[in-house]
C-alpha cells in the first residue's frame, strides 16, 4: 500500500497530457495554479511541468465541482477545509490506488467491466492512462470503439438495460467532448462542419472522427446530434466551410437526404462538399449528384479519405 501512496506522487505526465485527460484547457490549469497553488507539479530537468497521479486526481475532483456550478474558489477552499478535517475526498475512492492495465486488450477488458458496474471514476482513470500511455488514434479504434460496440451489442441481444447503454455512451461522449476541448489549435486550411444528421442521436461514431482529425490539425466545428437543416444556410454562409460531414446509423434519419439538393441551392456557388457516412448509409441505393459517402473499413481509413477530399477541394473559390 505505501509503494501505490508513493508512485501518486511521482511526476510523470506534461500538461498536454494532463489537458487531454483531465478536458481542462492548458490555460486553466496554470491559471488554477498561479491564483490557488492548485495544483503544485514540479518541474523536469528543461523545466516543464510535471504532474503526479494525485495532481490528476485533484483536478479532476475540482473540475467535477466547477461543472455543477461551484466556483473554482469556492471549490479550493471545500478541498483544504475536507482535508484539515482528515476527510480527504480523493482518498474515499478506492479505485485510486488500483494497479492499472497496460496493453490496450487489458485496457479494454478492464474499462468495460468498470462501465457495466457503473464505476465512472474507475472507467476514468483507465481511460485517462490510456491515452497518456497510447495515441488517441489507437485508444479510440482499440479500446472506445470496440467497448462502445460490445455494449450496444448486448443491448440489442437483451443482455442489458437501456440505462447502462445509455451511461456508457454519454461516458464516451463527455470524454471525447473534453479531448476535442483540449485539442491543438488547426493548422491546415478549410473549415469542416460536422453533425449528425437530423433525427440522429448517437454521437460517439462521429465524435470519434472529429477527435481525429482535430488532432490531425483540420479545424472542426461539430455541431452535435439532430442537427436540422432549417437555417443552417445561414451559418455555412458566415463560416464558408469547404465541407459539410453528416452522419446516420438509423434509417429514419435518411430522410434529409432527399432535402439537400434543395437545400444546397440555397447557397452560393460554389457548394461546400457534402460528405456522409454512417451505418444508415449500407442501406441507399443511390445519393443526390455531388454528394461523397465515405464507408471505410475502420477510423484511420475514414479520416484518411476525408483528408483526401478536404485536400482535392482546395480549388474551390470557399478556400481562398
Amino acid at each position: 500500500m505505501k509503494d501505490s501512496e508513493d508512485s501518486m506522487l511521482d511526476p510523470i505526465y506534461n500538461i498536454k497530457a494532463v489537458a487531454r485527460m483531465t478536458g481542462l484547457p492548458p490555460v486553466t490549469i496554470r491559471a488554477w495554479e498561479r491564483r490557488y497553488g492548485i495544483p503544485n507539479p514540479e518541474r523536469g530537468n528543461q523545466g516543464y511541468r510535471l504532474y503526479s497521479e494525485e495532481d490528476l486526481q485533484v483536478l479532476q475532483w475540482l473540475k467535477e465541482r466547477v461543472d455543477t456550478g461551484m466556483s473554482i474558489s469556492r471549490a479550493v477552499q471545500l478541498l483544504t477545509d475536507l482535508r484539515a478535517k482528515g476527510k480527504d475526498p480523493l482518498t474515499a475512492h478506492p479505485t485510486i490506488a488500483q494497479e492499472q492495465p497496460t496493453s490496450l486488450q487489458q485496457v479494454r477488458s478492464a474499462l468495460q467491466a468498470a462501465l457495466i458496474q457503473f464505476q465512472d471514476q474507475r472507467a476514468t482513470d483507465l481511460l485517462r492512462h490510456s491515452l497518456a500511455i497510447y495515441p488517441i488514434d489507437q485508444v479510440i479504434e482499440e479500446v472506445i470503439e470496440p467497448v462502445q460496440r460490445a455494449i450496444g451489442e448486448a443491448w440489442h441481444r437483451g443482455e442489458m438495460n437501456i440505462a447502462s447503454e445509455h451511461f456508457v455512451t454519454n461516458f464516451f461522449t463527455q470524454h471525447l467532448m473534453g479531448i476535442i476541448s483540449s485539442s491543438p489549435p488547426p493548422v491546415r486550411p478549410g473549415i469542416i462542419l460536422a453533425a449528425c444528421a437530423p433525427n440522429e442521436m448517437h454521437q460517439v461514431g462521429l465524435l470519434s472522427l472529429v477527435v481525429m482529425l482535430r488532432w490531425r490539425g483540420w479545424d472542426v466545428k461539430y455541431l452535435g446530434a439532430d442537427l436540422s437543416l432549417e437555417r443552417l444556410d445561414e451559418s455555412i454562409k458566415t463560416l464558408r466551410p469547404w465541407m459539410l460531414l453528416f452522419s446516420a446509423t438509423l434509417p429514419q434519419s435518411l430522410n434529409f437526404i432527399s432535402e439537400l439538393p434543395a437545400f444546397l441551392q440555397k447557397l452560393p456557388h460554389p457548394h461546400p462538399l457534402v460528405v456522409v457516412g454512417g451505418q444508415a448509409f449500407s442501406a441507399l441505393p443511390d445519393l443526390p449528384e455531388g454528394v461523397h459517402l465515405v464507408q471505410a473499413a475502420g477510423l484511420q481509413a475514414s479520416t484518411q479519405k476525408i483528408e483526401s477530399l478536404m485536400q482535392a477541394n482546395r480549388s474551390t473559390p470557399y478556400a481562398s
